[in-house]
């Protein structure tokens, strides 16, 4: 399958929130692809410079012309836990006591 992003947001450190077309949001942290940097990936460790990420033809990419495959981000990105979720509280079963039962001797 080919994968598409649509949108891409800064987190902090090394991390980027990639929205994909199919609708899934994935949490990438870059941080040892920007650890093992080198020719136009290089520029990715000044993390001002990271910041200036967008979205262009489905991918993302720098000033620099650097970009990385949505397909490869795709296999390293985890899905995000659902913010502000209205999940259904299910009760607890109540307790039974245990009635102590006498000793026979």
């Amino acid at each position: 399958m080919l994968y598409s992003i649509k949108k891409v947001e800064y987190l902090d450190g090394y991390k980027l929130r990639l929205y994909f077309k199919n609708k899934i949001v994935l949490i990438v942290d870059l941080r040892k692809i920007v650890n093992a940097a080198k020719d136009v990936l290089l520029p990715l460790k000044d993390l001002e410079f990271f910041k200036k990420v967008k979205c262009e033809y489905g991918t993302i990419v720098w000033p620099n012309g650097a970009d990385l495959c949505p397909n490869f981000l795709h296999s390293i990105g985890v899905e995000e836990k659902k913010r502000n979720s209205r999940a259904r509280r299910v009760p607890l079963p109540k307790k039974r006591s245990i009635r102590s039962r006498p000793k026979v001797s």
